[in-house]
């Protein structure tokens, strides 16, 4: 833990401003989003399956990005605010792995959830494609990971906007057949995925795509998968410069945000 201690302090004193900045208030959201995590938990109890797996799913998430959120990291480019081993790429992209997918079965449970209040058995069984998506995604997350190779990741982004998009479709679905609170929700989550959606296709498939090309033009050499594990598991690059991160700072601090509110909101719908 000194030693933990230590290289956090080596690593935000020579970190510029902004990052300092966006570091700390990503520290400050870990300790509010675990917070708040346990005081659902302690605010129960909680009745039926769905709350009990949406608590544990939840749990997981919030811890996973919490972890992340003190020692941010950029897969792809091996950018680290703090150098320690915790800090590790292929350690991250593994908690986040594990953390992805349990927030992808949340939202399928969401749905399901949903789809038993507004009695539509068929809404109930196509609910668990919307994980589908996600998980497959993984997959092409770490091609990207190993390899270095950014057309992958753009994949996974559309993977995941493919996922909400066939949630929002269920969930128009949902709002048709219900009323009350069921169909409130319904509509909020249609708007939610929506705008994920937007932004994944307006921001992250976009990043993605000038970053491929750009390591296209400088000849940037892929990675074989055994190549790029150990690369991914040893090699570091601190950086302090808010000019490295501000790009991925776009996409992280919401995730560590809302995503995590969402999450630990889904703790709380009525089950069926």
């Amino acid at each position: 833990m000194s030693s933990l201690r230590h290289n956090i302090a080596i690593g935000i004193a020579g970190a510029d401003r902004r990052v300092l900045s966006w570091w700390r208030a990503l520290c400050a959201l870990a300790v509010l989003n675990v917070c708040l995590w346990l005081a659902v938990l302690t605010s129960g109890p909680f009745s039926g399956v769905h709350a009990g797996l949406q608590l544990a799913l939840s749990g997981v998430y919030v811890l996973v990005c919490a972890y992340r959120s003190v020692l941010p990291r950029v897969d792809l480019e091996r950018l680290v605010v703090v150098d320690t081993r915790l800090s590790s790429i292929f350690l991250g992209r593994a908690a986040a792995t594990v953390a992805e997918i349990c927030f992808a079965l949340q939202l399928g449970l969401l749905v399901h959830q949903l789809g038993v209040h507004a009695g539509l058995p068929w809404v109930q069984m196509a609910a668990w494609a919307v994980p589908m998506f996600m998980v497959v995604a993984q997959g092409f997350c770490w091609h990207s990971v190993l390899t270095l190779n950014h057309i992958t990741q753009a994949v996974e982004s559309m993977l995941w906007a493919a996922g909400f998009s066939w949630m929002a479709a269920l969930l128009g679905v949902v709002a048709l057949d219900s009323n009350g609170w069921v169909n409130s929700l319904a509509i909020f989550g249609i708007l939610c995925s929506m705008s994920f959606v937007a932004y994944v296709l307006g921001v992250d498939v976009p990043m993605y795509w000038r970053r491929y090309r750009h390591g296209r033009a400088r000849g940037l050499p892929y990675m074989r998968l055994d190549q790029g594990a150990r690369d991914a598991w040893h090699r570091r690059v601190p950086s302090g410069s808010w000019a490295a991160w501000k790009a991925d700072a776009l996409w992280l601090t919401p995730y560590f945000s809302f995503g995590v509110w969402i999450s630990i909101a889904m703790v709380c719908v009525p089950g069926a």
